[in-house]
């Protein structure tokens, strides 16, 4: 089934300069860019896309790296992508491997970008997990005239 997912470049995939090679591994997967922005990780936007992890410990800390602050990443940007095509969520999904990095197949984008650097994971990319979180992620990243 056609459909589209959100796909996040943080902080750690950007100061590596690995975007270009992220991007070329999902369109291998046949999937289409309908969207892309450079967008600022205000701690509002960070808090409202992490609301799912509203009131755990952790949240901070996640805010922190999602605004670059682990990684130098000073004027806090993210690139942002919508891509689309058939079982898209799944995947891009797959193709990044396991959230943990240390977990994640070796050919996978998290198991051959990611890492633990400081005691912070680093894992390159955030894609959404299902329909419903694509939906939400893609509307609060995106306005509608922004994708085609």
């Amino acid at each position: 089934m056609k459909e589209r997912t959100l796909v996040l470049m943080k902080p750690d995939a950007i100061s590596k300069k690995l975007t270009g090679i992220i991007i070329d591994r999902l369109e291998h997967l046949g999937l289409d860019i309908k969207g892309a922005k450079v967008r600022v990780m205000t701690e509002e936007l960070a808090r409202e896309h992490y609301s799912n992890l509203a009131g755990q410990p952790f949240l901070p800390g996640v805010i922190s790296f999602m605004r670059g602050d682990f990684n130098g990443i000073s004027d806090h940007r993210i690139y942002a992508f919508v891509f689309e095509g058939e079982d898209a969520i799944a995947k891009v999904r797959g193709a990044l491997g396991a959230t943990d990095p240390a977990k994640a197949e070796p050919w996978s984008i998290r198991g051959a970008f990611g890492c633990f650097k400081d005691g912070v994971m680093q894992n390159c990319v955030h894609a959404s997990g299902s329909k419903e979180d694509a939906q939400r992620e893609i509307n609060l990243w995106f306005k509608p005239e922004e994708i085609v």
